[in-house]
């Protein structure tokens, strides 16, 4: 039983640690406009920019975390096309800076824009914004009651298979 709820904690923390990253580029992307016809006329909040959120509905907890289990599968699959590119070395990226992403080689970045797509779409289809998934994000890593309350959710999520 405890070697299970520290798999299931290792792979929260990998999860979280993961969506955060992903968060990053897909704010990144956004913001210098790399995807044509979304928000290009309007201020993305820049991660680390907004102020963080104090409180967290039961319901954004939920809605977290299942935009965090959606996102995972396609975050491994857009990082093994992108190692599989460059010869099997994932570069390193400095997620949060434009320039970072401009380094990357054209194929690479339009995985890298697709993936932020798709996590865009499925942050909102969760019913949470950019924003606040990214302030959901940085608030679990300065409050361990609510990195509890999410790793619970998710937790409960897999065992159910609600997701």
């Amino acid at each position: 039983m405890n070697t299970s709820l520290n798999t299931c904690k290792f792979k929260f923390n990998q999860i979280l640690r993961q969506s955060l990253l992903g968060s990053i580029l897909s704010a990144a992307a956004l913001a210098s406009g790399w995807v044509p016809g979304l928000y290009a006329n309007s201020p993305i909040p820049v991660f680390g920019a907004a102020a963080q959120a104090q409180e967290i509905s039961n319901l954004e907890i939920t809605n977290y975390a299942r935009a965090v289990l959606a996102i995972e599968p396609r975050r491994e699959a857009a990082s093994r096309e992108i190692k599989s590119m460059a010869s099997g070395q994932a570069p390193k990226v400095l997620l949060c800076k434009a320039e970072g992403i401009n380094s990357l080689s054209r194929n690479i970045r339009g995985v890298a824009v697709n993936y932020c797509d798709q996590a865009k779409k499925i942050i909102e289809n969760n019913k949470l914004t950019i924003s606040r998934f990214n302030q959901i994000t940085v608030l679990q890593q300065g409050n361990p009651a609510v990195k509890a309350q999410i790793q619970a959710e998710l937790m409960r999520l897999q065992q159910s298979g609600n997701q």
